[in-house]
């Protein structure tokens, strides 16, 4: 990885939340307007800018609340460039996404479960954001075909999320993270309790 593609943890993140909060205003300004398109570009395009910037900051805030550093932030490529289906593998490796590389160390010395949680910080985050934003538009009375495509556009990041993301990307770390603390717990030990012999009765 190039010194060129790494920004600063603080530099990073500022940035990303300042993206974050100002999408939204072009959402809130689509509102008042009654135009079909005007709705569904603005909307579109806010809720794209969340999704891509709250992945990262989604990992580096539940990292921090757990104690983990994060070295640094890069522009890198998506895990779904692993993926054996050609069409999304190709996806994968042509669209940049922003990372968080996190302290290794101290994320090792965090309990599975925890663990999995900062790995699957990102995926909930944006996701559960971007359904915010369906929600603004659905309760805020946007036009017909906002709502509409606001809706595939959430139902289908979820879709994708939960088809690929399972397999080789972060859901699919965070899974095996539970599964290992599962493993690893000790499973209880049900003793039964010994009855008290039955006195006889005398002959």
């Amino acid at each position: 990885m190039k010194n060129a593609s790494r920004v600063s943890p603080g530099l990073a993140s500022s940035l990303l939340v300042l993206v974050a909060i100002l999408s939204a205003l072009p959402l809130m300004y689509s509102r008042a307007s009654g135009n079909p398109s005007v709705q569904v570009i603005t909307m579109l395009v806010s809720m794209g800018l969340v999704f891509y910037a709250s992945h990262p900051l989604g990992h580096y805030f539940m990292a921090r609340a757990y104690g983990v550093g994060t070295e640094y932030f890069f522009v890198g490529r998506s895990d779904f460039r692993k993926l054996t289906l050609r069409p999304m593998s190709l996806v994968g490796a042509l669209v940049p996404t922003i990372g968080t590389k996190l302290n290794k160390g101290e994320l090792a010395s965090l309990p599975p479960r925890k663990r999995g949680y900062v790995l699957g910080a990102g995926v909930i985050v944006s996701n559960a954001l971007v359904g915010i934003q369906l929600a603004y538009v659905l309760v805020a009375g946007f036009t017909l075909p906002a709502a509409l495509l606001g809706t595939l556009f959430f139902l289908g990041t979820v879709a994708t999320e939960l088809m690929f993301s399972t397999k080789v990307g972060d859901l699919g770390k965070m899974r095996r993270e539970l599964e290992a603390k599962s493993l690893a717990a000790p499973s209880p030990v049900t003793r039964r309790r010994a009855r008290p012999p039955t006195p006889r009765s005398p002959p």
